[in-house]
């Protein structure tokens, strides 16, 4: 029965990951999480044998999120999110020094572009409001106020 269950966990981690990639962490959690009781001998089993085939990479998993979110999110909401997804710090931080970084008044522009702010016409609550929205998605604050001074003058 229980060589039953390790093949069983391992044919879950193979489907589940035929769709995306996931983290070490997620996966694990998949199986613990599901209609079927693993021992955590079983979940280590199928982490293993996926691992050894490399479909399971968190390093390769960081760098791609990276490539992929580095244009929309700051970088301290991505460092957050990899490691809510259970991405160690080391591998988060390879990923940034391996790919090219976008400069935060660059992102932070951009937000403001998509939000319709115009710096010149704003009154101090919209400022306020606008500051407080990009400080909620990551961006520094020395950052802001460097990014809406460059569009208001």
């Amino acid at each position: 029965m229980e060589y039953d269950l390790q093949k069983r966990a391992k044919l879950r981690c193979m489907h589940l990951l035929e769709r995306r990639d996931y983290t070490e962490k997620q996966l694990r959690d998949k199986l613990r999480m599901g209609k079927t009781s693993y021992s955590p001998e079983d979940i280590d089993a199928a982490i293993g044998y996926v691992k050894s085939y490399h479909y399971v990479d968190d390093a390769r998993y960081a760098k791609q999120y990276v490539e992929c979110m580095k244009e929309k999110k700051s970088r301290r909401q991505i460092e957050q999110e990899l490691h809510l997804r259970g991405v160690e710090r080391s591998l988060v931080e390879t990923a940034f020094e391996e790919t090219e970084d976008v400069p935060e008044e660059v992102l932070i522009r951009g937000w403001m572009e998509k939000r319709h702010y115009q710096p010149e016409s704003a009154d101090e609550g919209e400022k306020r409001r606008m500051y407080a929205f990009l400080a909620r998605k990551g961006f520094s604050g020395a950052a802001i106020v460097r990014a809406m001074k460059v569009d208001s003058e």
